[in-house]
């Protein structure tokens, strides 16, 4: 059972002083005669992002959070001021169009350089656009960025709240800060974060969408395609469902997720009642002061039970030229992708291995500069979806995907992440993931196919791959 856990973040709108940057924005509204976004951003005392996470309001149905590995960057929002919901083809294009509209005329007093700060997208998009949505996914749409109204956020060691509003040329400044006086004290109210980690101990049922032996049927048949036809890689998903007695908290499951893969992505956009989250190992693309990093992670085995076991496991993955090839395929794609947008490209010979604590992969990190003035939206529309979650050619695969996987991925292994107004930021691949809503869950996991793979170790493969969200939603796993 979890204990609330409660911090008083002294919101103390007199100290802030919001007034000044409010009516700057006012009048800039009622100068051009159009809405104008301002951001301010101020100091906080240290807390968890996860708890803000964690407060909820029937007002505020938004909840967002993010954490990354490499920077000691967490962010948490609540509410939202602003959506960007995209779809089709240009669905990215359309997105940084739009973000760029938000931008233009924005009033942001912050303090600059401080990343995650200030106005400040989250969300992600659908793996897959052109597939029918399901009901499952009905409450995420083909994009959906979301400018939280509250993010907190925390680098290092040091903590901010930023406050976004759109002001009108007919706002009024006291109605606007009267409203940020009522809602504030709203998120200092927990809902159910622990102090300290403690799933529930309940039994889970846990159900195959498609039947084990019809999902190595299809692996079966896209290998003989693999072998005969124009397709060197290919990845096929599967999905199960979870329901458990109790209903699934999420800042709970991110708690554990945390605490047992710190290397890794943390992700959550909670719309209502449901919310999509994970633990990613995998960065799709990182902008930031003109670099660029991307990750290319495809080949996977199993950590050992000892040291040694564990050594020779990964060497077996070194040595094993079925996932050399598979990874070299999306080594070589990026490197495409990325070679015309960026200068300096850095492309390692030979991968190494990245350890979590049940999987070990074949790792290539790939760097350049950017060349000209880029926004990470127009890297992702270049790099997504990568062979390491489609395959290659792209369209083909997609096409057999779309024809031969028999579930709907929605945003599982699309990109998730942020950007800011300059349009740099960070999105991971939403692999690891599951979509929550009250006491059920679906769960997802994906193999890369290629002509010589087995499909009973395909499948087993997926299967170690379902373990960290089994683990989270409370399921002992051995």
């Amino acid at each position: 059972m979890t204990t609330s856990v409660s911090i008083e973040l002294n919101y103390d709108l007199a100290a802030w002083d919001l007034h000044p940057p409010l009516a700057a924005g006012l009048r800039r509204a009622q100068r051009q005669g159009r809405p104008v976004l301002v951001s301010a951003v101020r100091p906080l005392p240290p807390s968890d992002p996860l708890t803000f996470f964690a407060r909820d309001s029937a007002k505020m149905r938004d909840r967002l959070f993010w954490t990354s590995p490499t920077d000691g960057l967490a962010m948490a929002g609540i509410g939202a001021v602003g959506t960007i919901e995209t779809a089709g083809a240009r669905r990215f294009a359309a997105a940084n169009t739009a973000w760029r509209d938000y931008c233009a005329d924005a009033l942001i007093d912050a303090a600059p350089g401080v990343a995650g700060t200030g106005p400040v997208l989250i969300g992600g998009f659908a793996f897959d656009p052109q597939r029918p949505t399901t009901p499952l996914w009905g409450a995420y749409p083909a994009g959906r960025l979301v400018l939280p109204r509250y993010l907190y956020t925390q680098v290092e060691d040091t903590y901010w709240l930023t406050i976004n509003t759109i002001l009108h040329p007919d706002s009024t400044l006291a109605a606007e800060i009267q409203s940020i006086a009522c809602e504030l004290p709203v998120l200092e109210r927990t809902n159910g974060v622990s102090s300290q980690l403690a799933l529930p101990n309940q039994a889970l049922v846990v159900e195959d969408a498609l039947p084990a032996q019809e999902w190595m049927a299809v692996v079966r048949s896209l290998v003989q395609q693999l072998q005969h036809g124009n397709l060197e890689k290919i990845v096929l998903a599967r999905e199960c469902y979870v329901s458990g007695v109790q209903p699934f908290n999420p800042a709970t499951v991110l708690e554990q997720l945390r605490a047992d893969y710190p290397g890794c992505f943390h992700f959550a956009v909670a719309r209502g009642d449901q919310c999509f989250l994970g633990a990613s190992p995998e960065r799709l693309v990182r902008l930031r002061e003109g670099a660029v990093w991307a990750t290319s992670l495809a080949g996977s085995i199993q950590r050992g039970a000892t040291e040694d076991e564990d050594r020779r496991l990964g060497a077996a993955l070194l040595a094993s030229a079925k996932d050399r090839e598979e990874h070299a395929i999306v080594v070589r794609a990026l490197a495409s992708a990325l070679a015309d947008l960026c200068v300096d490209l850095a492309v390692p010979d030979t991968p190494t291995l990245m350890k979590v604590r049940n999987v070990q992969h074949l790792f290539t990190p790939i760097s350049g500069r950017v060349a000209g003035t880029r926004s990470i939206l127009e890297f992702i529309e270049r790099l997504h979806p990568t062979p390491a979650v489609g395959g290659t050619p792209r369209d083909v695969a997609l096409r057999l995907i779309r024809e031969r996987e028999k579930m709907d991925r929605g945003w599982y292994a699309g990109p998730i992440g942020w950007l800011d107004a300059r349009g740099e930021g960070e999105f991971a691949v939403a692999i690891r993931s599951a979509l929550l809503g009250g006491a059920t869950a679906a769960l997802f996991a994906g193999c890369g196919i290629v002509a010589d793979s087995d499909p009973a170790s395909e499948y087993a493969e997926s299967q170690l791959k379902l373990r960290p969200l089994l683990a989270a939603l409370g399921r002992s796993i051995q």
